[in-house]
């Protein structure tokens, strides 16, 4: 009995641990083999791009120390700068360093000092100048000519095409610069008009007439050439800048009750008194730049235009009409190409 009971305990025990065997072996994980892995693919070294340094931007460069530049100049400029991909810059101070070679044009408003030694120094650069201007033999240097001669010519012009009967006058001082070339000028101009511009009343002579001082007369002096002026009746004046006081001004409007007509007064642009003037010319250098630079940007140097003259203000549409403006106009066009010779013949 006691041994049969051992022996059902065994087998108790030896089923507990089969089951316990099984158990086990459920819940240990399965080993697996290692699986091999592939070693990281190594890219073959590359080298690092070198920077490339950006060229310099082209450009043209305005000197304008005066700020004179119109809003016309100032807008074809800007244009043109961006057809022919270039940087258009404008400074004001006369003076420029050597420039290096990303400054294709510089265009001057006005002459600098050292003019010649700065084109030499920047043969890769081309200059265009503004002024009275002797062309030089640089080969990267051109020039719109301001001949003050040319707004004297189209000084006496406009004179005598408002004049009444002809009659017309020029007040020029004898010792001005260029006088002789001037007052040639002046009256070739008027008789470009109208020949030896015979009036049709008395007195008859041929005008323009012409009343000469020195630069440092004052009114008083000059006021005895033009009594002489009024005896014949003229009634337009062309005034200097050098003779263009107040007191002379208001003494040929003076003479209005006597002649029995307006007083008409043509000047420069650059006279003082401004105000007092009917009418007033200067040069726009615009036409002779739209003909210079597309030929200079192309690297053609050592060119010369001359610059035309226009009418830059008036203050009366009864003289100054818009037919004689086109006249004007068809004129100074003429003699800035070189068609017209403003002074005489030796």
């Amino acid at each position: 009995m006691l041994n049969h009971r051992v022996s059902s305990l065994t087998r108790y025990f030896v089923l507990l641990f089969l089951v316990f065997l099984i158990i086990s072996g459920c819940t240990k994980p399965t080993d697996q083999p290692p699986v091999p892995t592939e070693p990281a693919a190594t890219l073959p070294p590359t080298d690092a791009p070198t920077p490339v340094p950006t060229a310099p931007a082209a450009r043209l460069l305005l000197v304008d120390p005066a700020e004179s530049a119109s809003t016309e100049l100032a807008s074809y400029l800007s244009g043109f700068a961006a057809q022919n991909g270039l940087q258009l810059e404008t400074v004001n101070t006369p003076e420029l360093p050597p420039q290096t070679p990303e400054t294709r044009l510089v265009i001057f408003l006005a002459e600098p000092a050292g003019l010649a030694e700065l084109v030499a120094a920047s043969p890769e650069t081309q200059f265009i100048i503004v002024g009275d201007v002797a062309l030089t033999g640089a080969g990267n240097l051109s020039v719109v000519q301001t001949r003050g001669y040319d707004l004297t010519f189209m000084a006496g012009y406009l004179t005598q095409s408002i004049a009444w009967d002809w009659r017309s006058a020029g007040l020029i001082p004898a010792d001005v610069v260029m006088s002789a070339e001037k007052t040639d000028a002046f009256i070739n101009g008027a008789r470009y008009l109208c020949g030896v511009c015979t009036p049709f009343y008395a007195p008859i002579v041929s005008f323009p007439m012409l009343a000469q001082e020195s630069m440092q007369a004052d009114a008083a002096t000059w006021a005895v050439q033009v009594d002489v002026l009024r005896q014949h009746f003229v009634n337009t004046f062309f005034v200097d800048p050098a003779a263009a006081s107040i007191e002379t001004l208001d003494g040929l409007k003076g003479l209005e009750p006597s002649i029995f007509n307006d007083v008409k007064l043509v000047g420069l642009d650059t006279t003082q008194n401004a105000d007092r003037f009917t009418a007033l010319i200067g040069f726009d250098v615009l036409p002779g730049l739209q003909l210079l630079l597309p030929q200079v940007t192309a690297g053609s140097g050592r060119l010369s235009v001359g610059a035309q003259v226009k009418i830059t203000s008036y203050t009366d549409e009864t003289f100054i009409t818009p037919a004689k403006i086109d006249n004007f106009n068809k004129v100074a066009a003429d003699l800035a190409a070189g068609i017209i010779i403003p002074l005489s013949m030796p």
